[in-house]
């Protein structure tokens, strides 16, 4: 850039930057959201499986009023060529009466059919996916508890060792504050100990004196 120092540049370099690292996380959090609703989403959808049912009861019932129809209209379509190939043939108040019920034959639709195979596929397509994301889930769910065990192993840990640390510093501290090494310098212990075996070699003292006074006596 004509007229701009390469500090400059370098700093305007290092804004660009930040600005598209901010533009990546805010992505990646608005992505966050969007997976984290439809989890909850998933979550929250009731059972399927009276849709499934239904589905397949409709099916059937077509399927069955189909095959009910395809063979009306074969029997239809035998009395038709009985009549047709007969040697009487008939006559105009007959022609008049079964020409508008041809009309009236109902003819299969195949279109609601396949339409119902191709949701009850789409159905267990949509089964199979909410297993596997429950199947997911369970193993997150299971990640997570251990993932927590972990965390409060290592809160406890963390917690022994900083009372171990407050223990040491307070050991510290009694040490520092108790002046010890002029009290070893002065031997305190050792004169605390002559005190006491001083006393327990009175004691003995006496226990002898009033021995030979019984003997004596």
């Amino acid at each position: 850039m004509a007229g701009i120092s390469f500090t400059l540049e370098d700093k305007i370099g290092q804004i660009e930057k930040l600005a598209a690292q901010n533009k990546v996380m805010m992505m990646q959090e608005e992505d966050d959201e969007i997976v984290s609703r439809l989890m909850e989403g998933l979550q929250k959808l009731p059972p399927q499986s009276s849709l499934e049912s239904g589905s397949n009861r409709l099916i059937t019932a077509h399927s069955a009023l189909a095959t009910h129809m395809i063979h009306q209209a074969r029997t239809l379509r035998t009395l038709t060529l009985s009549i047709n190939y007969s040697s009487v043939p008939p006559d105009d108040d007959t022609l008049d009466l079964l020409l508008p019920l041809i009309d009236l034959i109902p003819r299969p639709a195949f279109g609601a059919l396949t339409e119902l195979a191709s949701l009850h596929a789409l159905t267990f397509s949509l089964v199979s996916q909410l297993s596997f994301l429950s199947d997911t889930l369970h193993m997150a769910r299971q990640s997570s508890i251990a993932a927590n065990r972990k965390l409060r192993v290592a809160r406890e840990a963390c917690a022994d060792w900083k009372s171990e640390l407050e223990q040491v510093e307070r050991s510290r501290r009694w040490i520092e504050d108790g002046d010890w090494d002029a009290k070893c310098r002065n031997r305190n212990a050792a004169n605390v100990c002559a005190e006491v075996t001083g006393g327990f070699e009175d004691v003995c003292r006496g226990f002898e004196e009033r021995l030979k006074a019984q003997g004596v006596a």
